[in-house]
């Protein structure tokens, strides 16, 4: 696989982000949320696009 880093940043991302939002200590879960989205669309972006 071509871009086996970032598929494995992204799923790094989602694992540790729902590890977090799963713990009672996120106070706003969806604001949360749409910052991990926002990562994930830029992490994509960057890694993703061709050079």
């Amino acid at each position: 696989m071509r871009y086996a880093w970032v598929s494995l940043a992204i799923l790094a991302i989602w694992v540790s982000a729902t590890t977090l939002m799963v713990s009672p200590r996120i106070i706003d879960g969806e604001t949360f949320y749409l910052f991990v989205m926002a990562t994930t669309v830029v992490l994509s972006y960057i890694g993703f696009r061709s050079a």
